[in-house]
């Protein structure tokens, strides 16, 4: 009896302590959020909004520069999508040049707690606990534009949440 009175004295704070830790998370604005990896490969950290764009995130890997992922809405699907150029020309780029250095474009998808998708919150809302970019990982694993620079293990699609940048 002693036993279980001193386990459940150390033991019932921890699930406490998680959960406060992840409304805290949960608290952080999408605009700060920073995931990474649900497979412990890579990390995704918001950065803010550039000229006409959503917001923007920097895709991070060990032992790789980290790429910009531009962020727009997509009024015909009403949701958020992602575009990762790479070594695209400087200046003013037609059509065709940014779709010759596009190496991956596709959906934001939030997912809960419950795995229900949904779009990525708008900038002040809380962040999302788990972000998904499918086909990221095929776009971008042994890419040639990377000029053999890219990631060495094949990427995550799903990036959870880790912490926000307050």
């Amino acid at each position: 009896m002693a036993i279980a009175r001193i386990a459940a004295t150390v033991f019932l704070p921890l699930p406490l302590l998680f959960g406060t830790a992840v409304a805290a998370m949960a608290a952080c604005p999408q605009e700060l959020a920073v995931y990474r990896g649900a497979d412990g490969i890579g990390a995704l950290e918001f950065t803010g909004g550039g000229a006409g764009m959503h917001s923007e995130m920097r895709l991070i890997f060990t032992g790789v520069e980290p790429v910009t992922i531009y962020l727009s809405h997509d009024d015909e699907l009403d949701q958020a999508v992602a575009m990762l150029p790479l070594n695209c020309p400087e200046g003013d780029v037609t059509g065709a040049e940014l779709a010759a250095c596009l190496v991956y474009e596709g959906p934001v998808y939030a997912i809960d707690r419950d795995s229900k998708a949904a779009g990525l919150p708008v900038t002040g809302n809380d962040a999302a606990e788990t972000l998904m970019l499918p086909g990221l990982a095929s776009a971008l694993w042994g890419n040639p534009q990377f000029d053999g620079a890219g990631p060495k293990d094949r990427p995550a699609e799903l990036f959870e949440i880790s912490g926000c940048q307050e």
